[in-house]
């Protein structure tokens, strides 16, 4: 016979077998843990154990674990953090505007309000075409939110969405979000250091981050390293140059592109710039899988706490379990 174990979130309890996935049991006893994806990339049920035992599933950030990767086996304490509760509205494409190249911005206004954390994701499903998850963003230059979502997306050969946004996708296009996912958003309150790494588009969630830390703290000492590939896909330029005006604000900036023409652009990937850190530091990244993971292995080594909802490309996930294992870098 199955041994059955306690678990404690809360005021609630439900029972687990042992061995059961963590989320799985919970979803039986009628117990809400907010998720997402189910294949332990998205964040959106990281899982504070406060005591007993779990197998599996554990995150860069100790002590958290991802519920629908853990497997139960002993009693549990756990606490999971309270979230904008998920919420599906319709909206219209407002706005399109070519910042490279092969970024482009969406301005997205939703029917109703509609409520996110700095850092979180949306579902986006436009009509006639399968769902993304993109990182709604702040604007580049500094205003105020007006209520609409910004997206900024990267064109890429074979995408769905991006190779038909401003052709068969225009101004007016109807769409449906769905959300907010995700567990690397902004946790308000806090003064230590913010180290923000981001690669390509995964600006749009660091960015997010970055605006609303210093809108509730200017004075926050904030460190901000952004890499591209290819200099003519840095369309940040705007935020940055914002946010070097402040004395406790630190930009470094990269291409994997060799140039001599811009010398506050050096050469090489984010994960290489990331300077020594200490456990008072904050760290967020938005990117490859490869990049998160070295920011994350960096953050872990240091006793830094670390949030990150990691990319997962659309093309290698599309028509299969992974297309829900999508985070805020997620492609067209």
């Amino acid at each position: 016979m199955a041994k059955h174990h306690t678990v404690c979130l809360g005021d609630e309890t439900f029972v687990a077998q042992s061995g059961q996935i963590l989320l799985d049991a919970a979803i039986a006893g009628g117990v809400d843990i907010p998720h997402d994806c189910r294949a332990g990339r998205c964040g959106s049920c990281m899982t504070e154990v406060e005591t007993g035992i779990t197998l599996g599933g554990e995150s860069k950030q100790r002590g958290t674990v991802f519920a629908c990767q853990a497997h139960v086996f002993s009693d549990l304490k756990i606490n999971v953090e309270a979230l904008p509760p998920v919420d599906v509205v319709r909206a219209r494409l407002s706005g399109l505007v070519d910042l490279t190249p092969d970024v482009v911005e969406l301005a997205i206004t939703p029917d109703t309000p509609f409520s996110y954390l700095p850092g979180q994701y949306c579902r986006f499903t436009f009509n006639g075409f399968p769902a993304r998850c993109f990182s709604p963003t702040a604007a580049l230059d500094g205003t105020a939110s007006d209520g609409n979502f910004r997206l900024q997306i990267k064109r890429v050969r074979q995408g769905r969405i991006s190779t038909n946004l401003g052709e068969t996708i225009k101004t007016g296009h109807r769409l449906t979000i769905e959300g907010p996912f995700g567990h690397g958003f902004l946790r308000p309150g806090l003064d230590k250091r913010l180290v923000l790494v981001a690669g390509g588009t995964g600006f749009a969630p660091i960015w997010s981050v970055a605006d609303a830390a210093l809108r509730e703290n200017p004075l926050r000492s904030l460190l901000i390293i952004v890499g591209v590939r290819k200099l003519s896909s840095f369309y940040m330029g705007q935020a940055l140059d914002l946010a070097s005006q402040l004395p406790n604000v630190e930009i470094i900036a990269m291409a994997e592109e060799r140039q001599t023409a811009f010398h506050s652009v050096c050469f090489g990937v984010p994960q290489d710039h990331v300077p020594e850190l200490s456990p008072d530091d904050v760290v967020y990244s938005a990117g490859s899988p490869v990049m998160v993971d070295k920011v994350g292995d960096m953050a872990s080594a240091a006793g830094a706490t670390f949030y990150s909802d990691p990319f997962e490309s659309a093309l290698s996930a599309e028509g299969d379990w992974l297309t829900r294992a999508i985070t805020w870098l997620r492609v067209g």
